[in-house]
């Protein structure tokens, strides 16, 4: 295990410096389920140092707990609804959304209107797929880290609205982008069912620790 956490936090570093769309390979389950484990122990230091900032700023009283709408949401919620929202529903919409794009072939964003040209038998479709196709490949980096900023910010609707949750937004959703750009590792070297499925185990894990703390109480009524 030991050896599989130093090879994937490299593999992982050297696709962070250089994001790029490789071709999918066979590679045995167990590989792929180590895999996954040793990412999710890699991200535990900077999520908990993130943690500890968001910790610090609610001493300064920049932000209170109170803020996160999902505290005032999950009370109201039954805890089998919860749970299947948190570990099914968001896991594979915000995958589907998020993640598939990260694959030219998988991008509707690019191929429904491309497939709307082709219905108008518009001139140069090939021209213009190549051309678009050679603007993805260069940017590549760029499309990849844009994507994941997006998950992150996203997750600001989380919160109640109000000018501090707006400035400190890059702060309150840095630990989503940092999932949302392993999840992208995932997607882009094992599949989106990877990444759906690490999602899904995040989300679960995240849930049990604050329900297990107290953080969150449901509604039994």
């Amino acid at each position: 295990m030991s050896n599989l956490l130093v090879l994937t936090l490299l593999d992982l570093w050297y696709f962070i410096k250089k994001p790029v769309e490789l071709k999918q390979v066979r590679i045995p389950l167990k590989v792929k389920i180590g895999t996954c484990l040793a990412l999710f122990i890699i991200q535990i230091p900077p999520l908990l140092g993130l943690s500890a900032l968001l910790g610090g700023l609610e001493v300064l009283g920049l932000w209170e707990d109170d803020m996160h709408r999902l505290q005032k949401i999950f009370k109201e919620m039954k805890p089998g609804l919860i749970f299947f929202s948190a570990v099914i529903i968001a896991p594979f919409l915000e995958e589907i959304m998020f993640r598939l794009i990260l694959k030219f072939r998988s991008n509707f964003l690019i191929l429904w209107p491309l497939q709307l040209l082709i219905l108008l038998q518009v001139d140069n479709k090939i021209n213009l797929l190549k051309t678009i196709r050679n603007f993805w490949n260069k940017f590549y980096g760029w499309i990849f880290y844009l994507i994941s900023i997006a998950f992150g910010l996203i997750h600001i609707l989380n919160f109640e609205p109000s000018l501090n949750i707006y400035l400190l937004a890059p702060v309150l959703v840095a630990p989503q982008i940092v999932i949302g750009i392993n999840l992208g590792y995932l997607r882009i070297r094992f599949g989106l069912i990877w990444s759906i499925l690490f999602h899904a185990f995040y989300n679960g894990i995240l849930l049990s620790i604050a329900l297990l703390t107290g953080e969150i109480k449901f509604s039994f009524e």
